[in-house]
């Protein structure tokens, strides 16, 4: 395969999970990761490196435009991937509190909308860049008892294929499915006694990274995709 040049990649929701195991399978690869994750899950300033992180909330407008400033410094992004995300225990619709349906659709949701407006100014200046949102198998299919999720991924289904239609010619965006369910403290949430089933974060990521890269971003895709990788 043909050495690709290093790029810089944004990912929110580094502490655990896809969004860690994603960034460091990038740093390996040469990327310069930037990933940004809550304050209660990073240490106090950012940390430099590779990953470099970084504190900020998604749900929290000054927050993304802070973190895409600090990351902006260093110079322009090629990749921004919204992986920060949360669920509720699976209920019926109607007995899961109006507070988790809040919570789900501010970070879910409107935490993808706080990341493009931080992010996309830029990548639409260069007329260059990738904007990832990471959605779900349950974003395209509906599952008993994850109203509030399923809601949420069919939103970024949504929100991605309309932000394709506004967008230029070079500037793409994705709705990523990571495909049939990795193992991770998310998937454990609803799928208590069969997440141990699914394929690792970390082996999944090995096969994310370059998808993402060699193929995604390289080849200019857009639209709605899934990773494919040995546990689909």
């Amino acid at each position: 395969m043909k050495a690709r040049a290093p790029l810089t990649i944004a990912i929110t929701g580094v502490s655990r999970g896809l969004g860690k195991a994603l960034g460091h399978a990038l740093a390996a690869r040469g990327h310069q990761v930037h990933g940004c994750q809550l304050a209660v899950d990073a240490p106090v300033g950012a940390v430099q490196g590779n990953p470099a992180l970084y504190c900020a909330s998604v749900t929290e407008p000054q927050d993304m435009q802070q973190f895409a400033e600090a990351v902006l410094r260093d110079g322009p992004v090629d990749i921004v991937v919204c992986n920060a995300g949360v669920i509720s225990e699976r209920k019926p619709a109607w007995e899961i509190d109006l507070q988790d349906w809040a919570r789900v659709m501010e970070v879910n949701v409107l935490g993808v909308v706080n990341t493009l407006h931080a992010f996309l100014p830029s990548m639409l200046d260069r007329r260059q860049g990738l904007f990832i949102a990471i959605s779900s198998g349950w974003g395209r299919s509906a599952s008993w008892g994850l109203g509030p999720y399923c809601a949420s991924k069919f939103a970024i289904e949504g929100l991605i294929g309309s932000l394709n239609a506004d967008l230029p010619a070079q500037v793409n965006a994705v709705a990523l499915d990571p495909g049939n369910g990795v193992n991770t403290q998310m998937l454990s949430i609803c799928l208590p006694d069969e997440h141990h089933q699914y394929i690792a974060a970390d082996i999944w990521a090995e096969h994310a990274a370059d998808y993402i890269v060699d193929h995604l971003y390289q080849e200019k895709v857009s639209g709605s995709q899934t990773v494919p990788h040995p546990g689909l």
